[in-house]
């Protein structure tokens, strides 16, 4: 998350002889009990209520006086209203518990307290897990950031061993309720009935839109009459509004579209025409429905991709009909663009983030997930590999998934993947691990001999496609009588063929 610039550039910095009357946050000021934040959140639908940052029920002057030198510093990092969040709903918790302990300053907190702030959320006041996490979280940083300011807190690391994350276990959360790429099989079918079969318009172009742009649905419903361009070159693109980026408040961005998006555009404009004329609204994802309005993304979820999934039939491998969320078709989009070895820096481009952390944020890029995306396609229980060790692996996995649920297999896999290495290639995935020095063999992965080369049945079309190429080569080189050429061919040629026949059979089954 970016601060507001306009905020950022505003705050005065603060030593230990600045005078904190004189210190300003817009039309408040440091002493002030309550800082007006409206002239930075400038979200319409965002509560005037909510655009306030609140100390007021601080009673203890020295743990205020923190608090406040905290939010100030955030104010310089992050969005106002996410530090209007962390001062009016996070922290809320442990003053309440310091009140109860007798605790007058974070400077007099303890090891032990801190472990005993964690217990009491957990036990007595039974927060949900991100709840504790936030309140430990907001705690910790105080202590961390205070030592290096100078703030009243502990001098010595009471925290030494301890972090918030660790203690609420997040990593296990945001493994199971990250946004899972939607499977190929099935994302097909998607695609396949929205072009092909669907009557409901606001429904398939809702669904080609974001399986073609990567845009969240609410971007993608923030559409308006005209959206399409052209650039001078001749290319489309569609300018969508941006409420989530870096740069603060929504931007109009512009994201090159192809034919199928064009069309379901102009489809949609066509057969919202008369509702845009009734209601004035400029919008092209409207509804009629207690009046005209535009369709929410809450609607879109729950009414038309899920009637969309039953209507068509779309079914998961399990045989169940699929659980379809409109993000999903964000995170598919991306892990698409990561196998096609696309640069990070223009996937940023496409989503309007302005630095590359914000990209790996937002669209789960970091090397951890990029890892958790080939090892889901070598690791699952579903994935149809070949490779020298292929058999073995399937084999070894086969006795690890055995009875296990499908949370556990998942846990199971990102095990395995954090003892392993995936180093892409055109065709597949080396193995390999580079820290271990060069690699043994360089033409080891170019021959398809190597132990450590895997491929998947993703990339059939393109071995295959290699496959026709070699034996015309091998036929032409065998026609000139160019022996020794036809014979280096030949070593590639008998490798290759029995991956491609493999994947062959396995896409069949």
């Amino acid at each position: 998350m970016a601060a507001n610039k306009q905020l950022a550039a505003r705050l005065m910095p603060i030593g230990p002889q600045t005078n904190l009357e004189a210190i300003k946050i817009g039309p408040s000021r440091f002493t002030d009990d309550i800082w007006d934040l409206r002239d930075f959140i400038k979200i319409k639908a965002q509560k005037e209520s909510l655009k306030y940052i609140k100390f007021g029920y601080i009673e203890q002057d020295a743990l205020k006086q923190t608090a406040k030198h905290y939010a100030y510093y955030k104010l310089g990092h992050i969005k106002p209203q996410t530090v209007r969040n962390y001062i009016n709903s996070c922290l809320p918790m442990f003053i309440e518990f310091a009140v109860e302990n007798g605790i007058r300053s974070f400077s007099e907190l303890t090891q032990e307290q801190f472990l005993a702030f964690n217990l009491w959320m957990k036990n007595e006041k039974k927060v949900a897990q991100q709840t504790g996490y936030r309140g430990a979280f907001i705690v910790q940083e105080i202590i961390e950031k205070g030592q290096i300011k100078g703030w009243n807190v502990p001098q010595t690391n009471i925290l030494r061993g301890l972090s918030s994350y660790q203690l609420w276990d997040i990593k296990k959360t945001m493994k199971t309720n990250k946004t899972k790429p939607i499977p190929e099989e099935v994302f097909n079918q998607i695609l396949y009935h929205a072009t092909h079969d669907e009557q409901d318009i606001l429904t398939k172009a809702g669904i080609i839109i974001q399986s073609q742009t990567g845009l969240r649905i609410s971007e993608v419903l923030s559409i308006r009459e005209g959206c399409v361009k052209r650039t001078a070159d001749g290319d489309d693109y569609l300018e969508v509004t941006l409420g989530k980026t870096e740069k603060g408040n929504p931007i109009c961005h512009k994201v090159f579209i192809n034919e199928l998006v064009q069309n379901a555009v102009s489809e949609l404009s066509d057969y919202t025409k008369q509702l845009r004329k009734e209601s004035g609204i400029k919008e092209l994802f409207l509804i009629r429905n207690r009046g005209i309005r535009v369709l929410s993304g809450d609607g879109y979820d729950a009414y038309k991709l899920k009637s969309f999934v039953k209507r068509w039939d779309i079914r998961d491998n399990k045989g169940d009909l699929y659980h379809l969320a409109s993000h999903q078709f964000r995170a598919t989009f991306v892990r698409e663009l990561v196998l096609r070895k696309v640069p990070i820096d223009m996937i940023m481009k496409q989503f309007a983030h302005v630095s590359i952390e914000m990209t790996a944020h937002y669209l789960i890029l970091r090397e951890e997930e990029i890892r958790e995306i080939y090892s889901e396609m070598i690791l699952s229980p579903e994935s149809k590999i070949a490779g020298i060790r292929a058999g073995e692996i399937k084999q070894k996995l086969d006795g690890l998934f055995h009875g296990k649920t499908e949370a556990e297999v998942d846990g199971v896999i990102d095990d395995l993947s954090r003892t392993m290495s995936f180093n892409p290639l055109p065709t597949g995935v080396c193995l390999y691990d580079f820290r271990r020095g060069n690699c043994t063999d360089g033409d080891g992965c170019f021959f398809y001999n190597c132990p450590n080369y895997m491929t998947e049945i993703k990339f059939l079309p393109i071995l295959k496609g290699e496959l026709e190429l070699l034996e015309k080569e091998m036929s032409r080189l065998k026609a000139l009588g160019y022996e020794r050429e036809w014979q280096k061919q030949e070593i590639k040629h008998r490798y290759l063929k029995p991956l491609v026949e493999s994947l062959e059979v396995q896409c069949e089954s």
